[in-house]
C-alpha cells in the first residue's frame, strides 16, 4: 500500500497535536502549532480518501477541506501531478465499480477496485443510468425511466438531484422524433457548471439539419434553474453525448460532401459564451469517413479523438488550439490483432497511460488493458445483472455539487 510522505507527516502532526492536548494540564505551555498556510499547502497534497478521513480531526480542518476554494488549489495541484495517477474509470455496472487502472497495470488487486452506491435507486429492470459526462470530478448521470438528473461526486459520495428541464422533449434524449443532444462542463467565466440538454427539429425539409430549429436549455449548479437559449442554429443535426473539454462541448457529426463523399466535422458549443462556434477541421484520415468509427474522449485536459478502423488499426490524436490556431498530434496508433479480446468488433477508448498502455471498453461488456510494447492485454472481469455498462473516466476530487460559492478560505 503506497503511503505518501505528506500523509505521515500529518498523521504525526495529529497524533502530537492530541497528545499534547492531554498533557496540557500537568505541563503548562503553549502547544506548537504549524501557520495555517503550510497545513492547507501541505493538506493540498494529500489524496481524497485521506482528505475525507481528516475531516473529522477538527471543525477548522472540516472547514477548511470542505471549502471550495481548498477544492479548487487540490483539483489543481492533482492536474499538475505527474508522479501519480488520480483518475478512475466509473462503469454503470450492477453494482457500480470504480476501477484504478494503474493498479491494474502494477497488478496490485487490493487498489484495483471500489464498489460505489449510485445515490438514486433504481429497482425497475427497464431503468438505467446514462452517463452525460465527468467534468473535474464531478459526474453527471441521467437515470431513465423516472427521469432524473444526478451530479456525483464518486470519490467523496455527495450528490444532487437536478430539476427537471422544463420542455418534455429535453427529459429524456431521443425520446421524440427530433435530433436530442446534451452535456455537462464547466463555465470558466462564472466559475459554475452547466448542463446542456437540446433538440434540433427534423419536421423541416432540410436532411442536413442546414434549417432546423434548434432548441436549447440550459441549467448551472448555483441556480438550478433551467432556462432557454434564444436565437440558437446549430446548421448540423446534434445527437448524443457532448465531450467537455476547456469549457467547450464537442460533437462528431457525419456530413454529406458530395454525392460520393462523407466526411465527419466536429461542432463545438461555448459554455461561457453560450453560442456554436465554428466547426473544427479534424486530422486527415484515408479513404472515405464512413469506414472509420471515431469517438471524442478527454485524456487529462487535452480532448483527443479516437479512430478506429474496423479489423484493422486504432489511432488516438489529441487537439490544441482552436479555430484557425488548430493542431492535432498523433499519440497512439497500431494494429488491431489476436492480443486485443474481442479486438476486431467495436471498442472504446477510456485512457493512455503515458507509457503507451491502453485501456479500453468492449461494446459495453468487458474492459481490456492492452499493453503495446508487449503485444500483451488482459481483460478485467466483470459480474454484473444488467449485461452491459456505461463507462468515463473522472478525477479524483473534492469539488462538491452542493457547495460551489467561493469565499475566504478559513484560517487554522
Amino acid at each position: 500500500m503506497k503511503v505518501s510522505c505528506h500523509s505521515l507527516f500529518i498523521c504525526s502532526y495529529c497524533k502530537r497535536s492530541r497528545t499534547n492536548e492531554a498533557e496540557a494540564g500537568a505541563m503548562p505551555g503553549k502547544i506548537p502549532k504549524l501557520p495555517s498556510e503550510i497545513i492547507s499547502d501541505i493538506l493540498s497534497r494529500l489524496p481524497v480518501k485521506s482528505l475525507v478521513r481528516f475531516k473529522c480531526v477538527s471543525k477548522t480542518w472540516r472547514s477548511l477541506i470542505s471549502h471550495p476554494g481548498f477544492a479548487k488549489e487540490h483539483l489543481k495541484r492533482a492536474k499538475e501531478d505527474t508522479n501519480a495517477n488520480h483518475y478512475k474509470i466509473f462503469l454503470s455496472a450492477d453494482p457500480h465499480l470504480s476501477i484504478d487502472p494503474e493498479a491494474f497495470f502494477d497488478a496490485d488487486d487490493n487498489l484495483l477496485t471500489a464498489q460505489l452506491n449510485f445515490p438514486a435507486s433504481y429497482s425497475d429492470q427497464n431503468s438505467y443510468i446514462e452517463i452525460l459526462g465527468s467534468c473535474n470530478g464531478l459526474v453527471c448521470g441521467l437515470l431513465h425511466r423516472n427521469p432524473l438528473i444526478y451530479i456525483w461526486n464518486p470519490s467523496t459520495r455527495e450528490s444532487r438531484e437536478l430539476a427537471t428541464p422544463s420542455s418534455r422533449e429535453l427529459a429524456i434524449p431521443g425520446s421524440s422524433e427530433d435530433s436530442a443532444f446534451y452535456g455537462f462542463g464547466y463555465d470558466v467565466k462564472l466559475d459554475d457548471y452547466k448542463i446542456l440538454k437540446g433538440y434540433i427539429s427534423t419536421s423541416t425539409n432540410s436532411s442536413d439539419g442546414s434549417n432546423s430549429e434548434t432548441k436549447v436549455e440550459v441549467l448551472t449548479l448555483k441556480g438550478n434553474i433551467w432556462r432557454t437559449i434564444q436565437d440558437l442554429r446549430c446548421g448540423v443535426l446534434l445527437r448524443g453525448c457532448g465531450t467537455s473539454a476547456n469549457g467547450v462541448l464537442h460533437w462528431l457529426v457525419l456530413r454529406q460532401e458530395n454525392v460520393r463523399s462523407i466526411k465527419y466535422v466536429m461542432v463545438s458549443f461555448d459554455l461561457s459564451e453560450e453560442k456554436f462556434l465554428e466547426t473544427v477541421p479534424l486530422p486527415g484520415l484515408t479513404g472515405d469517413d464512413n469506414i472509420w468509427k471515431l469517438e471524442l474522449k478527454v485524456l487529462g485536459d487535452w480532448l483527443c479523438l479516437y479512430c478506429y478502423r474496423g479489423g484493422l488499426f486504432c489511432e488516438a490524436w489529441i487537439m490544441k488550439g482552436y479555430s484557425s490556431e488548430v493542431s492535432w498530434t498523433r499519440i497512439l496508433r497500431f494494429n488491431i490483432g489476436e492480443p486485443i479480446p474481442g479486438g476486431k468488433f467495436w471498442h472504446r477508448l477510456l485512457w493512455v497511460k503515458k507509457n503507451g498502455n491502453v485501456v479500453y471498453e468492449l461494446n459495453g461488456r468487458d474492459v481490456v488493458f492492452y499493453n503495446q510494447n508487449e503485444g500483451t492485454a488482459r481483460a478485467f472481469m466483470i459480474y454484473h445483472e444488467m449485461g452491459w455498462f456505461d463507462a468515463t473516466v473522472y478525477i479524483e476530487s473534492l469539488v462538491s455539487p452542493n457547495n460551489i460559492n467561493d469565499g475566504l478560505l478559513p484560517s487554522i
